[in-house]
């Protein structure tokens, strides 16, 4: 990399100091896809996970991360599956980290992400989360740090909202609105396939399909002792929700309880694929984002 690249790259990660780390992510996140440098080098200097007091009083930092896909609670498995080959143009693609499954379309209207069938049936908090996180309450697992989906939604164009607020009343999440489709490899016609991810979701009591779009709220930054944010779904593994989750990237647009003796959803499992059946998210912005903001211009 040459020395005006390090440069370039070392300041949008003291940004963090200085403006918020959304603002932090959006410049990294252009600059690394302009100048062909993976995104997570860009990143290296944002702290990704919180830091931790030891019991002598030290302050105990999160592994330094070399990788993206090093930071806890993330497991980057042995995965050779060529994901880029369930799309229909992979030509198309340009890949965000050298390690992690999350692509962008050259053309910044899509991002695509590589992940894996983990529940076919049960209860649900997620659609997806993060490998070694929250697998038996999500449909598919996702070895992809979630502040890279954060960054590469940036990227597309999307605007952050917020998460859901409680207090003195309940606001729903805001943000783009946020399609996402699946697509995988038929293990009998061996032939593609594609679905909304809602599809895949149903209401427990009514056995209808779920046919709200997610919104990006971004999610939440943690504090840790020290005073440094911290990307929060990092952490929970919390990466797309059906419930209310402060830390989701995505959320669904709407009052949807997290506690478990009052959850909405289940697993539609006739419209899922086996378990470990290897997927590929497409996540795109609706028209009704450009709609909206042509709106308020006028």
């Amino acid at each position: 990399m040459s020395a005006q690249r390090r440069t370039t790259l070392g300041y949008f990660g003291k940004l963090v100091e200085t403006a918020s780390v959304t603002a932090a992510l959006f410049a990294t996140s252009i600059f690394c896809m302009s100048q062909d440098v993976p995104v997570e080098t860009g990143l290296s200097d944002l702290q990704l996970a919180p830091t931790s007091r030891s019991s002598n009083g030290d302050t105990a930092t999160a592994p330094e991360t070399k990788s993206s896909v090093d930071v806890t609670p993330g497991i980057q498995k042995e995965n050779d599956f060529d994901y880029t080959s369930l799309f229909d143009e992979p030509e198309k693609l340009k890949k965000l980290d050298r390690k992690a499954p999350i692509w962008a379309t050259i053309d910044r209207t899509r991002v695509v992400l590589g992940g894996t069938i983990c529940l076919r049936d049960g209860w649900l908090e997620f659609f997806a989360c993060r490998s070694g996180s929250k697998e038996h309450e999500s449909i598919v697992a996702l070895d992809i740090p979630p502040h890279l989906i954060h960054a590469a939604l940036l990227v597309v164009g999307a605007k952050q909202g917020s998460p859901a607020k409680y207090d003195p009343e309940f606001i729903p999440p805001s943000g783009d609105k946020i399609e996402i489709s699946v697509r995988w490899r038929d293990e009998k016609t061996n032939e593609i396939r594609q679905i909304r991810a809602q599809e895949m979701i149903k209401d427990e009591i009514s056995g209808k399909t779920m046919d709200s779009s997610w919104v990006f709220t971004g999610g939440l930054f943690g504090v840790d002792p020290d005073g440094k944010k911290y990307y929060l779904a990092n952490v929970s593994g919390e990466v797309f929700g059906v419930a209310n989750f402060p830390g989701s990237v995505l959320d669904v647009p709407f009052e949807s309880s997290n506690d478990n003796s009052q959850l909405s959803y289940v697993a539609n499992t006739e419209r899922i694929p086996p378990v470990n059946t290897n997927v590929l998210l497409v996540l795109s912005r609706t028209k009704g984002n450009d709609e909206s903001s042509a709106e308020k211009k006028d």
